[in-house]
């Protein structure tokens, strides 16, 4: 589901579901992907607070279509999320990480919502939201760098924070550190990633798959800090679940 969209085609306008009003809903709404002519439309649901934007006609690699993005707020349990604890958790070697909703096994009722647990739920849900939106009183722009909250990021990036990146070129990694060179923003290009790692295998492992996938977006979930060199940054890598790929 998209929780924002545009009310005019040169996306200068922008509405979140949250704030659009009944009368909105025989209006048409522009997809936020500038490149996709979507038809969107506002979905009241259960009241305004559970509006989304729902559409037609995208293309078939829009991630706002929901092929792409699998993020249903009704699925999930926002005032339970901690942003900083969650992303915590990736790190856990051998943590499952299972996409599925679960309720205890031994009720027969309705499974209950739970918070989101795997990098792809937090992904999907941040680029659900305008990035000045918030989710749980969090500002969505400061859970994920991607290229609309760059704007947030004048001092570089510290702390929790997801980024949605690119290997950097022409090598990306370095054996005889272990570590993994990562560019983000998408397009602006800005800020260097380092991934460090202190096991062999999972350095290899992760440098295989980034190598085998090279031209997707990458998705990494890390505590970064400031390097000694301008606008670079890094975050040990300790398990799989911290990195994710968008086709």
């Amino acid at each position: 589901m998209v929780m924002y969209a545009y009310r005019d085609k040169a996306r200068k306008v922008k509405v979140l579901a949250r704030n659009a009003l009944k009368e909105d809903k025989g209006n048409r709404f522009y997809c936020p992907n500038s490149l996709c002519d979507a038809h969107m439309y506002i979905v009241i649901k259960e009241g305004v607070s559970a509006s989304y934007f729902a559409g037609r006609g995208h293309l078939d690699d829009c991630f706002y279509h929901s092929k792409s993005n699998s993020f249903r707020p009704a699925n999930f349990n926002e005032h339970e999320f901690d942003f900083n604890n969650a992303l915590m958790a990736l790190t856990q070697k051998g943590k499952s990480q299972s996409n599925k909703l679960t309720s205890d096994k031994h009720s027969s009722g309705p499974v209950v919502p739970k918070p989101l647990r795997t990098i792809r739920q937090i992904y999907d849900m941040c680029k659900s939201h305008d990035c000045s939106d918030t989710y749980n009183g969090v500002t969505v722009g400061q859970m994920l760098l991607s290229d609309d909250s760059a704007k947030m990021y004048t001092s570089g990036v510290e702390g929790w924070r997801l980024i949605e990146s690119q290997r950097k070129l022409p090598k990306f990694y370095v054996l005889e550190t272990m570590e993994i060179h990562l560019i983000a923003p998408v397009a602006k290009k800005k800020y260097t990633f380092i991934l460090k790692f202190t096991d062999a295998k999972l350095f290899r492992e992760i440098k295989d798959w980034i190598y085998a996938n090279r031209y997707h977006i990458f998705i990494v979930a890390g505590d970064w800090s400031s390097s000694n060199s301008a606008n670079v940054f890094s975050a040990y890598i300790s398990a799989k679940n911290q990195l994710t790929m968008i086709k």
